[in-house]
């Protein structure tokens, strides 16, 4: 077996680079014929993944949810396998195919080794792969907020990110169809989810699995601020938004169109806003080194 181990040295406040330079001499005895590469430049991780899945039989994601979206993007249909190590602010993808967070690096490296393959969902926003949750309205709003608040770390930084975007979000008029049936609706905020968390913490979908080849639409209607205020609590808690706060929508396709501005996020990073989006599943899954939660 070939590795290639992929650092994004941005990720977490340059965490992941340190994390992994001090591990060297570990992952070179743990893993034999591995490649560390340590990339400055984030938009250079997916060019990186694509060059590696041509000459290893498994690339390696160092970083956070962000991280794994560009390697994802990049081994998505070749024959290489993915690895993780989670050293990111969220970790949400890495809980998603049942890896624990804030471990050494010798526990990701064992299950690694032990190549159980995880296959996973891939959704697909206007052709762009996501890997965990995509946001629009108040949830890339906040994502936003934290990507700016560059000194706070972890879950303190989407919590401040979520108050600030409390305090400026505005309601969204959404229009379009889920697996053919037209909706129309006012809303602080529209996810789609092919996993539960988001941010580290907040549930945004209690029963997505990214596995059962369908995705979650989390409509969350344009109540008043005080109510959003407190679905927001809610999930800073670590609890599900509650049935009346919410509608969430089993689908396998959606288009949506929405005039507002508004922001977007995929995985936790920027993505480009539109006036229509296309949401679908794609053919073919993302094979993933992790732990399957049915052993």
């Amino acid at each position: 077996m070939t590795y290639t181990l992929i650092v994004n040295c941005k990720s977490n406040s340059s965490r992941a680079e340190e994390y992994i330079r001090s591990s060297e001499n570990l992952i070179y005895k743990k893993l034999s014929n591995c490649k560390i590469k340590y990339i400055s430049s984030p938009n250079q991780l997916l060019k990186e993944a694509s060059l590696s899945a041509q000459d290893s039989s498994i690339v390696i994601a160092c970083g956070g949810d962000g991280t794994a979206q560009s390697i994802a993007r990049g081994v998505h249909c070749s024959n290489t396998l993915m690895g993780l190590i989670p050293v990111g602010s969220g970790n949400d993808f890495a809980k998603s195919i049942g890896l624990k967070t804030n471990q050494p690096v010798e526990y990701y490296l064992d299950v690694i080794l032990k190549q159980q393959v995880v296959s996973v969902d891939v959704p697909v926003i206007n052709d762009q792969i996501f890997i965990n949750t995509a946001g629009i309205g108040f949830d890339g709003l906040t994502n936003y907020y934290a990507s700016v608040f560059k000194s706070l770390k972890g879950s303190v930084k989407y919590t401040f990110a979520g108050l600030k975007a409390f305090l400026n979000a505005k309601p969204l008029v959404v229009s379009g169809t889920i697996d053919g049936s037209h909706f129309d609706r006012k809303v602080w905020l529209i996810a789609v989810a092919n996993g539960a968390v988001e941010g580290g913490k907040y549930l945004i979908s209690p029963n997505s699995i990214n596995s059962d080849r369908l995705l979650e639409l989390v409509i969350v209607p344009a109540y008043n601020r005080l109510k959003l205020g407190l679905a927001f609590i809610l999930l800073s808690l670590g609890r599900a938004i509650p049935h009346t706060f919410s509608e969430v929508i089993t689908f396998k396709e959606v288009s949506l169109k929405i005039a507002d501005s508004h922001f977007i996020h995929l995985d936790g990073e920027i993505g480009e806003s539109s006036s229509d989006y296309e949401i679908k599943l794609k053919s073919e899954c993302l094979n993933v080194l992790g732990i399957k939660t049915d052993e």
